[in-house]
């Protein structure tokens, strides 16, 4: 059952190769940090499990373009404000972590 007992729950899995939550990837080690690296989306507000695998993904891109091959360290924020002038809320995910260039250990 969904949420508050309607519908039948979604469910979305995925795994984003060269994304990793740690500071260190078994098997490899890191040959340079690049630095700091983010992804913001804004507008998402109810729909954060379809925009997850885009957001690391986007991440990972960003990363990518600064010579990178790999994000540690990877983490998200959510969370919404008042937009000025406006009734609604915009909601936004931001995911940042350290790009790396991960060499075989």
């Amino acid at each position: 059952m969904g949420l508050f007992g309607i519908g039948a729950p979604n469910e979305t899995a995925s795994v984003i190769l060269d994304c990793y939550t740690r500071s260190e990837v078994p098997g490899r080690r890191i040959e340079k940090s690049i630095g700091l690296v983010q992804n913001t989306k804004k507008g998402i507000a109810g729909d954060i499990p379809n925009e997850i695998d885009g957001i690391f993904k986007s991440l990972l891109q960003v990363a990518r373009d600064k010579g990178a091959n790999a994000v540690l360290n990877v983490r998200i924020i959510t969370g919404s404000y008042q937009q000025q002038g406006s009734a609604g809320e915009v909601t936004y995910i931001v995911a940042y972590g350290e790009a790396v260039i991960l060499s075989p250990a």
